[in-house]
């Protein structure tokens, strides 16, 4: 369900919870050296550290890998300086050392980073830990995108990361393949994936596909929100056993039994299911790349090819999951007013609508799809998808996520493979979390 970003978010009304899930960052939430106060010129003071109103001519902004495979980003930098004539010094860091860098520079208070790019579903903890600088952005900047975007970067009424780019679900398909299967349209429930898959596999090639290495937890809740259920109620309690276990029962388990997904999905990454499709080995995949792009320009494959659809149906809804990414600024940066004139930058349309047409990845901004250019670049039923993917698209934002979802992936991955039973393996992840949240006073 969606949060109203103007309400205090549920996640946060356990205040009890302050201290322990700051100890589980890395930094504690009763440490006095991190209060937070604001003098009379509008400067905000975290520690001793001091923002002030004057505006500075140079930032550090940590991103998330390399500009090499990121232009869309690389270009956006270069327009904001050559626009405002605040230079970005980039520190390009690999995606798996990004929150550890992060979070060992706050630890210590260090103001050597200004903002960073990375994912929605760090605030929770950031924002808890009093890492992060609220942005001041209002209405009138944040009103452009989808509540349910809004929400998962709201806290407290304060907007502490401005959306970037999104990561959600796009279900493409191989023309091809149904044509010669005998069908003009793709699956358009889960039943039609399960009852039509015996048509379009055959040899090498599977029915179905999805991302699942290092996103197992993203790909169960996209389903279990498509099954009208979340991981947590609004009292913080797991609330996932019972519709996960249909998950696992109704859908994913037959996949397997059927064998209408590959072997060795669990090794199957981002980039490896959409290589897998690119080669002709799938004929329907979902993931959470731009591989629509990467598609079309890929040897065989045109519009007359490649076709996109709306996620299969569930029970309840076609929700896919949102991960989604946004620039944020840190609480010790001493140039807070220039890292926030380049978030805001960076999450205006003409941004997004950048990003989408350099690099592909979809924009968080409803209105880009509609723009004359996206249009003319892409397929209209590609665009078409895309914003409704981002409409549609649900997520939430839970404290402790690391060792959460770390509880979910180790009992997801055994039950997808049929090495165990879905409810005794979601029942262990349910009561693992209740002890995590107990432990550091959520629950």
């Amino acid at each position: 369900m969606a949060d109203n970003p103007s309400r205090t978010r549920r996640r946060f009304i356990a205040g009890a919870g302050a201290t322990g899930v700051a100890a589980l960052a890395g930094c504690s939430g009763n440490d006095s050296s991190n209060a937070t106060t604001t003098d009379s010129s509008g400067g905000t003071t975290v520690g001793t550290t001091m923002s002030g109103g004057e505006m500075a001519d140079k930032i550090v902004f940590y991103n998330s890998g390399g500009l090499g495979s990121d232009p869309g980003t690389e270009k956006n930098i270069q327009r904001f300086q050559d626009e405002t004539g605040i230079q970005v010094e980039v520190n390009e860091v690999p995606w798996s050392n990004l929150k550890t860098s992060l979070t060992t520079n706050w630890r210590n208070q260090s103001s050597e980073i200004d903002a960073f790019n990375g994912p929605t579903w760090w605030l929770a903890d950031f924002v808890n830990a009093g890492w992060l600088e609220p942005l001041g952005l209002g209405d009138g900047h944040m009103g452009k995108f989808p509540d349910s975007l809004r929400s998962l970067v709201t806290f407290d009424g304060k907007t502490y990361m401005a959306p970037q780019l999104g990561k959600w679900g796009t279900y493409l398909y191989d023309k091809k393949v149904l044509s010669e299967a005998g069908y003009d349209a793709p699956p358009d429930t889960w039943d039609d994936v399960l009852n039509m898959g015996s048509d379009l596999g055959s040899g090498n090639r599977s029915a179905f596909g999805f991302t699942w290495a290092n996103k197992d937890v993203f790909m169960f809740k996209q389903f279990l929100y498509q099954a009208g259920s979340e991981l947590f109620d609004d009292s913080n309690n797991p609330s996932f056993v019972e519709t996960g276990t249909k998950v696992f029962n109704d859908f994913l388990l037959p996949l397997r039994e059927q064998g209408l997904i590959p072997d060795g999905t669990s090794s199957m990454g981002e980039g490896g299911v959409g290589d897998t499709f690119i080669a002709g080995n799938l004929a329907t995949v979902e993931s959470w790349t731009p591989l629509g792009s990467r598609v079309l320009g890929s040897d065989g494959w045109d519009e007359s090819r490649l076709g996109s659809a709306k996620p299969p149906k569930g029970p309840s809804s076609r929700a896919t999951f949102q991960d989604a990414n946004g620039v944020a600024v840190s609480a010790f940066s001493k140039r807070k007013k220039a890292a926030k004139k380049f978030a805001r930058f960076m999450s205006t349309t003409e941004s997004s609508k950048t990003d989408m047409l350099v690099e592909g990845n979809p924009s968080v901004v409803p209105e880009v799809y509609d723009s004359p250019e996206v249009k003319e670049k892409y397929p209209a039923d590609l665009v078409e998808d895309m914003k409704f993917n981002l409409e549609n698209a649900k997520s939430e934002t839970y404290l402790a996520q690391p060792q959460v979802d770390n509880f979910l992936s180790n009992q997801i991955t055994p039950a997808l493979l049929g090495d165990k039973d879905p409810q005794t393996a979601l029942k262990t992840a349910r009561d693992n979390i209740v002890g995590l949240y107990k432990d550091i006073g959520v629950l």
